[in-house]
């Protein structure tokens, strides 16, 4: 939830987060309006790029927040990963972000022996302006975790005389009248593209996330109905047995006239049928620790400003944008730290909600970098070095400190 991430990660990063519904007083000669159909069937969404010279409409493998009715059951403990041993390590992987000047933008938990990729893609004519992609695999049992690619839309009567087209740029937001139906949501947003693997799968269940559904609205910061799900498809694979779990949150602020929404919180993880179950705490230990810089946070927040201020050309232009970025150094710096001391005040309730939304973990202090660390249950000792690695021991007494691997901290539970 970088916001929630992927929902299951909670850091939330102003990429992960909607601006507040904006109503314009009186709205501009349309590029863009169209009539909004809060309920009945949608049209179904574009998967290729708009007319206008902006960039296409990105879809993903799903992720969704259903109505905050009452929880099912407790989520389960998760049953010991059967590739686990003795020793299991948890290793930061780095990403860096070319068109920001080079810098480090996010990192994420891999366990040793798991491979990721991942960067950063921007969309300089979308409000949602970046996305975070991320991806985390295991090449021995075929278990993978994905960020799905998310966007804000928006919806409301045309002035008369007016054309618009589904899919539309419309003040950075996808003109779309809203999907309420989380099903109906994946099939036409993610399965074109990203989840094309699920048409023709089976639904087997959806799980609603109270708790996701809670942040995200808290993050939105105004008035809306948010909704959180946790979906799980069956489906052949190369002649065996799959399933995916699809997990993402819907915001809906507004009303049939003027109605911004916004898809978040967005994640899904695929492998043999009973590996999600068998790998949840480490899946889990996966989606709770990607987080992006202060670095690049701030630079985010900036240009965040710089959307609004028109600089959309510019900042579509490779070599204007890091100039831009360079041009703006002080005002970045301030936002990083801003960022920072954010982060610092949010910790606990971070903690609190990956222990209420992911299966198989628990929260421990982490003195060497002064920060919470979400790890599996299913070892008895835990401990971290200076480069930032987490291992997982399962022999009681065992001191990692005599392997002659550098020096390790052990760590402590949280609370």
């Amino acid at each position: 939830m970088d916001a929630m991430r992927a929902d299951g990660s909670v850091e939330q990063s102003a990429a992960d987060t909607p601006a507040p519904l904006e109503t314009p007083l009186s709205l501009p000669p349309p590029t863009t309006s169209a009539a909004a159909t809060p309920v009945g069937p949608t049209p179904t969404l574009p998967t290729s790029p708009p007319a206008q010279p902006t960039p296409t409409l990105p879809t993903a493998p799903m992720t969704t927040t259903p109505d905050p009715e009452p929880l099912p059951p407790a989520q389960p403990t998760a049953p010991r990963p059967p590739a686990s041993s003795a020793l299991m390590r948890f290793q930061p992987h780095t990403f860096v972000d070319p068109a920001a000047n080079g810098i480090t933008a996010f990192s994420v938990l891999v366990p040793a022996g798991w491979q990721s990729n991942g960067g950063i893609q921007w969309l300089p004519f979308w409000s949602r302006l970046a996305f975070v992609q991320t991806h985390v695999s295991d090449p021995v049992t075929g278990v993978s975790v994905d960020w799905l690619p998310i966007q804000d839309f928006i919806s409301f009567t045309p002035p008369a005389g007016a054309t618009i087209n589904i899919g539309d740029n419309y003040q950075g937001k996808a003109f779309v009248p809203p999907i309420t139906d989380p099903v109906e949501f994946v099939r036409q947003f993610w399965m074109p593209n990203d989840l094309a693997e699920l048409q023709g799968a089976s639904l087997v269940s959806i799980v609603e996330v109270p708790t996701v559904a809670r942040e995200f609205l808290d993050g939105f910061g105004g008035p809306g109905e948010a909704r959180a799900y946790r979906m799980r498809y069956a489906y052949t694979l190369d002649g065996r047995p799959w399933e995916r779990d699809v997990s993402f949150a819907l915001l809906f602020s507004g009303d049939a006239n003027l109605m911004s929404w916004y898809v978040n919180f967005a994640w899904t993880v695929a492998g043999p049928q009973g590996s999600i179950d068998a790998t949840a705490s480490l899946v889990s230990t996966i989606v709770a620790s990607r987080t992006t810089t202060p670095e690049w946070e701030g630079n985010l927040r900036l240009v965040q400003q710089l959307f609004y201020r028109g600089l959309q050309q510019q900042m579509a232009d490779t070599v204007a944008f890091g100039r831009l970025l360079a041009q703006h150094r002080a005002e970045s710096q301030a936002l990083q730290a801003q960022v920072t001391a954010e982060r610092q005040a949010s910790q606990d309730h971070r903690a609190q909600v990956f222990r209420e939304t992911l299966v198989g973990v628990q929260t421990y202090v982490d003195p060497v970098n002064d920060t919470l660390v979400q790890l599996p249950i299913d070892w008895n000792q835990y401990w971290v070095n200076g480069e930032g690695e987490y291992l997982a021991v399962e022999t009681p007494g065992f001191d990692p400190n005599t392997l002659n691997d550098g020096t390790w901290t052990p760590l402590v539970p949280s609370g």
